[in-house]
């Protein structure tokens, strides 16, 4: 599998939109993944709406996992060890969903699976020359594992 280019800036609507060029019908949209994390972080998610946030977060979280993996680390200065621990991380996060117990539970769960979303889009969008951003991220899961 490739990795993703950013194509230039266009034009959708009233705003401007990161573009994703892939191969495959499934198009990252930094826009929408950012929505997403930004209305599970501003506060604690309702009950009633924390079951919708956790299906788009894991939905993006499935569709980043594989972005990270296929990338040409070795570019970046970073080991593949380091970051097939990451993601063995956030696959462990995502098969330990808290599936009963009190709605703040799982309200709380949400919120830590937007950070990890957030982690793992910065990680997808990382370039070389990036090796301190890139390690200060790894380091948070190398440390959790």
């Amino acid at each position: 599998m490739r990795t993703p280019e950013i194509t230039r800036p266009q034009r959708h609507g009233t705003g401007w939109r990161a573009v994703w060029a892939r191969p495959d019908k499934y198009p990252i949209d930094v826009d929408d993944i950012m929505s997403t994390i930004r209305a599970t972080l501003d506060r604690l998610p309702l009950a009633a709406t924390v079951d919708h946030l956790l299906l788009q977060l894991r939905g993006h979280i499935q569709l980043l996992l594989p972005e990270i993996e296929s990338k040409n680390w070795a570019r970046h200065g970073q080991d593949d060890a380091q970051i097939r621990l990451v993601t063995g991380f956030v696959r462990d996060r995502l098969s330990g969903e808290p599936m009963s117990g009190p709605a703040v539970v799982r309200c709380v769960y949400a919120q830590e699976m937007a950070c990890v979303c957030r982690d793992l889009l910065a990680l997808a969008l990382v370039e070389p020359g990036a090796e301190q951003q890139l390690a200060a991220i790894t380091s948070n899961y190398l440390c959790r594992s």
